[in-house]
């Protein structure tokens, strides 16, 4: 299959996109510690979470919970699988956040936690386990990019260049590239989106539609809904498309099996995510679990919220679809801005002229399910942020097929109304220049981890609790080997060769292998286990269960500044205990 530009698309979103899975520190995506918070809980526990409050409410531990337990499963489902596989389950994490963030004469402002040694540990295990998932994000991005070719040659196959030209675009978008170098779950919803509408694109456009092509419509739309609920808007173009399809089939005297298709479509959808709607509403009393969303965060006095729009959302919103990184402190750059400006006005301009063109030129079809999925985008979320906000351009990536194709199909038009089809190849190597100076130039030196330094026993990760293979070296003196213990217990143990000063980490797991407790991390350094005796804080000794045996571990806490490594402290054997 010779399409250079196609290959070109995939070799640059690989690099840019590897790029910053490398240079972006720990959980400095946006939501990242949430993502891997939902993603952990799942695998270690194996069940899904519950929000923070609901958990707190039931009197289950801390575990039970996680911020992001209202979102979709899907995407954390795949994550949790390759931890399972992996057995990297008991990889936990604890974050310290960064006082400089968002300080603006702060060199390390735009780095919302410290980092220490041991994310650039090249043995550190625990520390590769982020890398590892963040890769799952660059592989969703190349399927996604086959998608969006797949979605131009269905809408235009006049026209093969029009796919990889598109696919080109969205590969060298900065903001796409940083977005599946991290854990998001945009990065799934935005495959299942472009999934889906290449599929009503297809059972559109063909002659005879089968109830295989609409089942596996209801199968892309059931999975796109688990996702992320910004594929909501693929629910009514669905409606649209077999309401077309099945108008064409009584037309043309088909009317009993018109409305077949839909039926097939819309059981199968609600056999995928039926469920989890149902579950939201049992949990939360809202289908959707918008109310749980929106009580995490401040929202917009009424009198606010046109002056929001038009002064903060329509500014930042567009801007932040080139490239606003981290946690959205670090806006694109503005020559980026001018030209994008540049070329979203060509493009128009093209779209525009190729309406009048006479001969009609081949156009991209059907026009209503691409401009709709754009209009519904944005209105879906310009409307979220009348209630919050959130102006961020990766909300509109969902619509990055339609998009894509509209705006190659314009640039393309425009480019033959300039005359620049000599200089083709001079273009093409624009977009890859381009993404690659942002990377670079812009988010490099702002994301160096050395700006934020941690404190010296701070790790962003630690593994191996369960899995650990380093020899016993710490005895134990207290308490004794399954005990039931009626409350905080208090720790004693010797170490065969006590280092001056060492910081040790208590950890907690079960027979499954569940980790319920690590104090040093969990705490972020607040619980200090030092000289061989102390006493486990009540709020620590409330996180176990009451239901099984656990084994507590204890572990020197390495000092990574020194050069030491997790592998090379000294760990006791687990005492098996039950909290009465």
């Amino acid at each position: 299959m010779r399409s250079p530009l196609l290959w070109l698309a995939l070799l640059c979103h690989s690099c840019l996109a590897t790029a910053y899975v490398f240079l972006t520190p720990a959980f400095e995506g946006p939501d990242e510690n949430s993502h891997y918070e939902y993603a952990w809980s799942l695998a270690n526990n194996g069940h899904l979470p519950l929000s923070p409050g609901l958990a707190t409410e039931r009197g289950l531990p801390q575990t039970e919970g996680a911020v992001l337990a209202h979102h979709p499963p899907l995407y954390y489902a795949l994550l949790a699988a390759c931890l399972v596989v992996s057995g990297d389950t008991d990889t936990v994490f604890g974050p310290i956040l960064n006082p400089d963030f968002g300080q603006p004469v702060a060199a390390g402002t735009h780095l919302r936690f410290v980092h220490g040694g041991d994310e650039r540990a090249p043995r550190a295990r625990a520390a590769r386990v982020l890398l590892d998932l963040r890769l799952v994000s660059v592989a969703l991005g190349l399927l996604s990019l086959l998608c969006v070719r797949a979605l131009a040659r269905a809408c235009c196959p006049e026209r093969p260049v029009l796919g990889d030209v598109a696919a080109l675009l969205t590969a060298c978008l900065p903001m796409w590239s940083f977005l599946h170098g991290v854990l998001n779950s945009d990065n799934l919803a935005i495959l299942m989106a472009t999934a889906t509408l290449l599929a009503l694109v297809r059972f559109v456009r063909s002659e005879a539609p089968t109830w295989r092509g609409a089942a596996s419509i209801g199968l892309l739309l059931g999975l796109a809904l688990l996702a992320k609920l910004t594929t909501l808007f693929l629910a009514p173009l669905a409606a649209v498309a077999f309401t077309l399809v099945a108008a064409r089939e009584i037309r043309a005297g088909r009317g009993r099996r018109a409305l077949l298709p839909a039926g097939v479509a819309l059981a199968v959808a609600a056999l995928v995510c039926g469920w989890w709607f149902v579950r939201n509403l049992q949990l939360y009393g809202d289908p959707l679990a918008m109310r749980v969303h929106d009580a995490a965060f401040p929202g917009i006095a009424p009198q606010y919220v046109w002056p929001f729009f038009w002064n903060g959302f329509l500014p930042q919103v567009f801007a932040s679809l080139l490239g606003c990184f981290g946690w959205f402190t670090l806006p694109p750059p503005r020559a980026l801005v001018a030209a994008g400006g540049v070329a979203a006005a060509l493009a128009g301009l093209g779209l525009m002229r190729l309406a009048l063109d006479r001969p009609r030129a081949p156009m991209p079809r059907p026009l209503w399910l691409l401009f709709g999925t754009c209009a519904l985008v944005f209105a879906a979320t310009a409307h979220f942020n009348t209630k919050v906000p959130q102006p961020q351009g990766r909300l509109l990536l969902v619509a990055v097929g339609p998009a894509a194709v509209l705006f190659a199909t314009g640039l393309l038009r425009a480019g033959a109304m300039l005359r620049v089809a000599r200089q083709a190849r001079w273009f093409a190597a624009l977009p890859p220049l381009v993404a690659g100076a942002v990377l670079v130039a812009w988010f490099r030196p702002a994301f160096d981890p050395a700006l934020a330094p941690a404190p010296a026993h701070h790790a962003s990760l630690v593994g191996d609790i369960v899995s650990g293979t380093t020899q016993p070296a710490i005895g134990w003196l207290e308490p004794a080997a399954g005990s039931t213990l009626a409350a905080p217990p208090r720790l004693r143990w010797r170490a065969a060769e006590p280092a001056p000063g060492a910081i040790y980490s208590l950890y907690a797991y079960d027979a499954r292998g569940r980790v319920w407790l690590a104090t040093h991390e969990w705490s972020h350094g607040e619980i200090l286990l030092q000289g061989g005796e102390a006493v486990l804080p009540e709020g620590a000794w409330a996180l176990l269960p009451k239901d099984r045996d656990v084994f507590l571990e204890l572990r020197a806490v390495p000092d990574w500044r020194a050069g030491e490594r997790l592998g090379q402290m000294p760990v006791s054997t687990a005492l098996r205990c039950r909290r009465e």
